[in-house]
C-alpha cells in the first residue's frame, strides 16, 4: 500500500513538474522587427503570450530578458541594423530558462521597453524604443526655427507607419504607404507655390498620435492635413470623405465608428500609454476655440469642391469626429480619407501615381484657395494676348486652344477668356455642359480680339503644359520666358512651377 502511495506521489509530482516547466516555457518568440526613424530606432518582439522582463543598461549594450520566452531555431539570432541608435541585435537563450535580447547601441542613447497586449491581428509585443535625445532636440529646435519666419505653415501628416499598417486592401496595398506617397506629393506641390511645407514623418516609422500634433504646434502650423485611406468589409463602399475634430459626440454613427477605429493606432502602433493619450490634457481641450472648428469646416468644405471631380464624395459636408490626432486647439486641422482602400477600383486609383498626384493637386490647389499666398507689392499684372488663327469655313476668329484640366467648369472657362458658354458648346459640339474631360482641348472664340481677359504675370505649369504654348497663350516669347525665369532647356519646366510671365 505504502508502494502504492509512493508512486502515486511521484507521479503527482512528475505531472506538477511537468506542467510548471510548460507554463514556464509556453511563451515563443514568434519575430524580431525593427524600424529606424531619425531620432529614434524601435525593436518590436512578437510573442505567443504574455511574459515579464529585466531591462539593465551598460555603456553601449543594453539587455533585455524576457523570463519563460523560449527561442525557436526558426528565427534569426543575429540582426544587423548599423542604423542611427541601434547597430546589432543578438538573441541568447539563458541558462535557466527565458531569452536574452542584447542590443548594441551608440552613445546617449535613452531606453525605453515596455509590453503591448495582443489586439486584432497584432499578437502580445515587447517593444524596446532606443532613443537619441540629442538627435530630437535639435529637430524640436529646426521646427521652431520655421515657425519665427512668420510664413504660411502646412503640416502633412501621413496616417499611420511602421508597426501599424492601417487598412490594407484586396491587392495587399497598405494605407500607411498610400498615405506617406499622397503626402509627399502634396509637399512639393506646396513647396514648389511657395509655401513651407513639411510631413510629420519622413518614412515608414510610427509617431504616436500626441507626438504628431506636438509637431505641428512646433511649426507653427497654419494648417494641419492627416491623409488617410478608408476600409470597409462592404467592398461597394466607396468615395472621399473629410473630417475636422468635435469635442462632443460623432456628427454621424459612420464618423463615431472611424475615429474610434483611427484613434486605436498608438495601440496597434505600440505607445506606451496606448490611446490614451490626448484625452487627459485639458489645458488642449479647453483651449479649443469654436473659430478654429469653423474654420477648419470652411476649409474641408474647399477641399471637397476641389476633390469632387477627381474621385466621389462619399459625404457631401464636412463631418465631425472626436479624432486624437486633430486636437490642436489654434490650428485648421482636417483628416482626409482620400478613398476606399477596401474598394477594387479605389484600390487602384491608390495605387497609381496618376491617382495619388490627382488627390494631391485637389488638396493643393484648396490649400490655395483657404491660405492664398500674397503677391510681391511690385508684381505686374499683363492682359493675355492670344494667338489668332482663322478657321476654315467660319468668319470668326479663334483666339486660343485651351487644355481643359481637373476642376474646371465650362462657365468659368467661359467666363475667364470672354466668350459665353453658349459660343463655347457650338463651337465645340458639346451637347451637355457637363460633358468636358481633363486633357479635353476647346476652341475659345470671341468676335472682338481688342478686350482679352487680363491675367496676372505669374502663371502656374499644368500637366501638360508646354513652354511654347504658354508663351504663345500670353503674347510672350519663349526666348523672354525661359529668360526671366532663368530656365536653360524649354524641356525643364514641371507641374506646379510659377512662372513670371513677361509684358513684351
Amino acid at each position: 500500500m505504502r508502494k502504492i502511495s509512493c508512486a502515486v506521489f511521484l507521479l503527482t509530482l512528475f505531472v506538477m513538474s511537468t506542467i510548471c516547466t510548460e507554463v514556464l516555457a509556453s511563451v515563443d518568440i514568434l519575430n524580431v522587427r525593427h524600424w529606424t526613424a531619425p531620432d529614434h530606432t524601435r525593436v518590436v518582439l512578437d510573442l505567443t503570450g504574455e511574459t515579464s522582463f529585466k531591462v539593465v543598461q551598460e555603456d553601449r549594450r543594453v539587455y533585455i530578458d524576457l523570463e519563460g520566452a523560449a527561442l525557436p531555431g526558426k528565427i534569426p539570432h543575429t540582426y544587423d541594423i548599423d542604423k542611427s541608435s541601434v547597430k546589432e541585435i543578438f538573441l541568447v537563450s539563458l541558462p535557466h530558462g527565458g531569452t536574452r535580447v542584447e542590443l548594441r547601441v551608440t552613445d546617449n542613447v535613452r531606453t525605453n521597453v515596455f509590453k503591448l497586449g495582443a489586439i486584432l491581428d497584432k499578437p502580445h509585443r515587447v517593444v524596446i524604443d532606443v532613443m537619441l535625445p540629442d538627435v530630437e532636440k535639435k529637430e524640436s529646435e529646426e521646427r521652431e526655427k520655421v515657425k519665427v519666419l512668420k510664413k504660411k505653415v502646412v503640416v502633412i501628416d501621413p496616417g499611420h507607419g511602421g508597426e501599424d499598417p492601417g487598412a490594407i486592401g484586396r491587392r495587399g496595398t497598405r494605407e500607411k504607404h498610400v498615405a506617406f506617397r499622397i503626402a509627399k506629393k502634396l509637399e512639393r506641390i506646396l513647396k514648389a507655390r511657395g509655401y513651407e511645407a513639411f510631413l510629420t514623418r519622413k518614412g515608414d516609422y510610427f509617431i504616436s498620435l500626441k507626438n504628431r500634433g506636438k509637431i505641428a504646434r512646433e511649426y507653427g502650423a497654419d494648417i494641419f492635413l492627416s491623409i488617410h485611406a478608408d476600409a470597409c468589409r462592404n467592398r461597394g463602399a466607396r468615395g472621399t470623405s473629410v473630417y475636422c475634430l468635435s469635442t462632443g459626440g460623432a456628427s454621424s454613427e459612420a464618423a463615431k465608428l472611424l475615429a474610434q477605429s483611427e484613434n486605436l493606432s498608438d495601440i496597434i502602433g505600440g505607445s506606451e500609454n496606448g490611446n490614451g493619450n490626448g484625452d487627459s490634457d485639458p489645458i488642449a481641450l479647453n483651449m479649443l476655440q469654436t473659430e478654429t472648428i469653423n474654420r477648419s469646416k470652411a476649409f474641408g468644405a474647399i477641399i471637397l469642391e476641389k476633390i469632387k471631380p477627381v474621385n466621389h464624395l462619399k459625404f457631401p459636408r464636412v463631418l465631425e469626429a472626436p479624432f486624437m490626432v486633430l486636437k490642436l486647439p489654434d490650428v485648421t486641422s482636417l483628416l482626409i480619407e482620400t478613398a476606399y482602400i477596401s474598394n477594387p477600383r479605389e484600390e487602384l486609383m491608390l495605387r497609381s501615381s496618376s491617382g495619388q498626384t490627382d488627390i494631391a493637386w485637389a488638396i493643393a490647389y484648396a490649400v490655395d484657395t483657404f491660405l492664398p499666398l500674397p503677391y510681391p507689392a511690385d508684381e505686374r499684372w499683363c492682359k493675355a494676348v492670344l494667338t489668332p488663327e482663322k478657321p476654315s469655313g467660319t468668319g470668326k476668329t479663334v483666339y486660343a486652344t485651351y487644355r481643359v484640366q481637373r476642376g474646371d467648369k465650362l462657365e468659368e472657362i467661359a467666363s475667364r477668356y470672354g466668350t459665353t458658354m453658349k459660343a463655347l458648346m457650338e463651337t465645340n459640339k458639346i451637347r451637355s455642359k457637363n460633358r468636358i474631360y481633363a486633357g479635353q482641348k476647346l476652341k475659345i472664340l470671341s468676335g472682338s480680339p481688342a478686350e482679352p481677359p487680363a491675367r496676372p504675370s505669374v502663371y502656374v505649369v499644368k500637366r501638360g503644359d508646354k513652354l511654347e504654348e504658354i508663351a504663345s497663350r500670353y503674347g510672350t516669347t519663349m526666348k523672354a520666358l525661359m529668360e526671366t525665369n532663368e530656365i536653360r532647356s524649354k524641356n525643364r519646366i514641371y507641374v506646379g512651377q510659377k512662372l513670371k510671365v513677361p509684358c513684351v
